[in-house]
């Protein structure tokens, strides 16, 4: 029975590896895949050595605040990894641990694929010598990053983006509803709680601004598995405009807007044909670290890939709640630009599609099992 190690550090990368588990165990029962992860990896069936959530820290500055219980996970992890007993290593994105955690298992015989690698196209080039002699594959979700780790030496292989498999695309592109009908509008504050202590006053705020202007705006704030409902503070809503929730794919099928921290929500939004405004806010040092190191003119992925600013983009200071009702109430004021703009979202679809990415790399997963050292 092969043994497979598998390491999240946040909640959307979990997400997309709780389909490659849930492929992996389909195709071979008997696997065992121990995990550090949170509730999807569980209901998916990996077993859980360590709660994700701990360890989900956003920028620079923040890092150094958890170093003490970073290094205490890494120390536990290399005595499974050392352990004679792993088959195999799947590190999922998070690439500062997850990187000397490859190192070290390739260097006690451990095969490592490396699940949704590191955004060196965005500020790390410098990290490609050290992924190719930390690394046996590469498996990337964006199919543009294919050819950088191909040029690099890297085996690697495109899967597709795994949320085409849980957001459906509506039927055509979305039309705002009728003058004075109810729109629903999305707030994601992030998945972290440094995000979500920052972002969600803003949001709120520009919630009820919005409202002013748009008397049929209703809010339903998603809230990512490790934020606790006690954390969505409420009581800043005194007009119960803002309701919670936490199921993503049922309401962005609804949704007329988002308002989404940079992350996985706002191209969770793209896929569903919804338009969105981006925020993003964190420390001051983080902040001035990543313009140094920063190579792309966007911080979205659904402008990224687009290569143009499909969506709007406001950074640090800019997150003023008046700003964000300003984009918003923009964005759902006029029914050509809006019909257009999610035409172009959906076509993001199809430049991230490959037909059964996630069972095909399943079946490596299991090759490189049958070839490691235990075998």
């Amino acid at each position: 029975m092969s043994t497979i190690l598998m390491t999240c550090g946040e909640t959307s990368g979990e997400e997309n590896a709780s389909y490659l588990v849930r492929e992996i165990l389909k195709a071979a029962p008997g696997c065992r895949v121990m995990a550090i992860g949170g509730k999807r990896l569980a209901q998916a069936g990996a077993e859980l050595l360590f709660p994700m959530e701990k360890y989900a820290f956003m920028g620079f500055s923040e890092i150094v605040g958890g170093l003490p219980s970073i290094m205490a996970l890494e120390k536990g992890l290399k005595r499974h990894l050392g352990g004679g007993s792993i088959d195999l290593f799947i590190p999922v994105d998070y690439p500062g641990m997850n990187m000397r955690l490859a190192a070290y298992a390739r260097g006690k015989g451990v095969p490592v694929l490396y699940f949704i690698g590191p955004q060196v196209w965005a500020w790390g080039g410098w990290r490609m010598k050290k992924l190719k002699k930390a690394v046996d594959l590469m498996a990337v979700i964006l199919p543009f990053e294919e050819k950088l780790y191909e040029d690099a030496g890297i085996p690697v292989i495109f899967t597709g983006h795994p949320a085409l498999d849980y957001i459906d695309p509506p039927p055509g592109p979305k039309t705002l509803p009728e003058p004075g009908g109810e729109r629903r509008i999305l707030l994601f504050p992030g998945s972290r709680r440094q995000e979500v202590r920052s972002l969600l006053p803003r949001m709120l705020r520009a919630a009820a601004l919005i409202h002013e202007r748009m008397p049929g705006a209703r809010f339903r704030l998603v809230l990512a598995p490790m934020i606790g409902d006690e954390e969505a503070h409420l009581e800043r809503d005194p007009h119960g405009i803002v309701t919670v929730t936490r199921d993503v794919t049922d309401e962005l099928a609804r949704a007329a807007l988002v308002i989404a921290a940079s992350g996985t929500a706002t191209l969770q939004a793209a896929l569903s044909g919804t338009p969105a405004v981006v925020v993003y806010r964190t420390s001051a040092l983080t902040f001035f670290l990543g313009k140094k190191l920063v190579r792309i003119p966007h911080i979205s992925m659904p402008n990224v890939l687009a290569g143009a600013k499909l969506l709007p983009e406001l950074l640090q200071n800019e997150t003023t709640p008046e700003n964000i009702a300003e984009a918003a109430c923009g964005m759902l004021a006029d029914s050509e630009a809006y019909e257009k703009l999610s035409g172009e979202l959906l076509e993001l679809r199809r430049v991230l599609y490959k037909s059964g990415g996630m069972k095909e790399l399943a079946g490596v997963a299991l090759e490189m099992c049958s070839h490691s050292g235990r075998a």
